[in-house]
C-alpha cells in the first residue's frame, strides 16, 4: 500500500486531482489508516495510470468511468480505437501546421506583392463557401503534404503569389513600371529556384539573353497549364493569363 502523497510523486498527478478523482468516484482510495490516510493499493495506482493515458488523450473523466466499469470493456480494442483518433488528429494538426507555414510564407511577400495582390476578389476564390469552410479545405489538403513537398513550398509558394500579383495589374499596360517590376520580382524568383541548374545541354551556363528566354517560355508553359490556367482566373479575372504572359514577354525582351 503506497499513501496519497506516495502515489501523487509515483504518478505525477496533485493531491486535489485524487480528491477530485474520489468525489466523482473515479477512482477510491483502497482503505484509509486509523489516522485518516488514503491509501493505494497496486491494482488502484494501476488503474490510475491508465485514467491519466485516457486523460492525456482528451477522454472526459465521466467517459473514462464509464469505460473502466463496463463489464464488456476489451481494452485492446479499445487501445487501437484511441489509437486511431490520435493518428486522425495529428494528421488534423499537420494540416493545420502546414496552413499556417503557408499563411507565413504569404505574410513574407514582397510590400509590393502584397499592394497588387490587395485587388483579389476573395467572393470568386471562394464561391459559395465561407472561409472557415475554404480555410477546412485546406488543412484538409495540406495533411497530405511530404516532406518534400513542405521543402519545394517554401520556394514555389511565393513564386506563385508574385506571378498572381502580375494578374492583379491587369488593367494598367503591360509595359508599365509597376508591372514590370512585379514581373522583376518573379524573374529573380525564378533565378533562386534554378540558378544552380540551367544550362544549355553541354554544360555551359545560359546568358541572361538566354536565361530571359527560357524564362518568358517557362512562363508561358506553366499558365498554360489548364489547371493553373485555371486558378490564374479564378484568381485574377478573366483574361489575366493572358496579360500576365504577354507581360512577361515585354520583360524578357528588354534582357534579350
Amino acid at each position: 500500500m503506497k499513501r496519497l502523497s506516495e502515489v501523487c510523486k509515483l504518478v505525477g498527478v496533485t493531491r486535489r486531482t485524487l480528491q477530485e478523482y474520489d468525489k466523482v468516484e473515479l477512482l477510491k482510495p483502497t482503505s484509509k489508516t486509523e489516522a485518516g490516510y488514503w491509501l493505494y493499493d497496486e491494482a488502484a495506482i494501476q488503474r490510475l495510470m491508465l485514467i491519466q493515458i485516457f486523460v492525456e488523450a482528451d477522454y472526459e473523466r465521466k467517459t473514462i468511468k464509464a469505460l473502466l466499469e463496463s463489464p464488456t470493456l476489451d481494452m485492446l480494442e479499445e487501445l487501437d480505437g484511441l489509437i486511431d483518433n490520435l493518428e486522425k488528429k495529428r494528421k488534423r494538426i499537420d494540416g493545420m501546421i502546414n496552413t499556417i507555414k503557408t499563411i507565413k510564407l504569404t505574410a513574407k511577400l514582397p510590400e509590393s506583392t502584397l499592394r497588387a495582390m490587395g485587388n483579389l476578389d476573395v467572393t470568386r476564390i471562394y464561391k459559395d463557401k465561407s472561409f472557415t469552410s475554404y480555410f477546412e479545405d485546406s488543412i484538409t489538403h495540406a495533411a497530405e503534404y511530404t516532406e518534400t513537398d513542405s521543402i519545394e513550398a517554401e520556394l514555389y509558394i511565393p513564386f506563385w503569389y508574385n506571378i498572381i500579383a502580375i494578374g492583379c495589374l491587369k488593367e494598367l499596360p503591360e509595359d508599365s513600371a509597376q508591372v514590370q517590376s512585379a514581373v522583376e520580382q518573379v524573374y529573380k524568383d525564378m533565378i533562386d529556384m534554378v540558378e544552380d541548374d540551367i544550362n544549355d545541354g553541354s554544360g555551359e551556363y545560359l546568358t541572361e539573353a538566354e536565361f530571359a528566354e527560357a524564362f518568358s517560355e517557362g512562363i508561358s508553359d506553366m499558365i498554360n497549364d489548364p489547371e493553373l490556367l485555371k486558378m490564374v482566373e479564378l484568381q485574377c479575372g478573366n483574361g489575366a493569363a493572358d496579360y500576365i504572359i504577354r507581360a512577361v514577354q515585354v520583360f524578357s525582351n528588354t534582357r534579350k
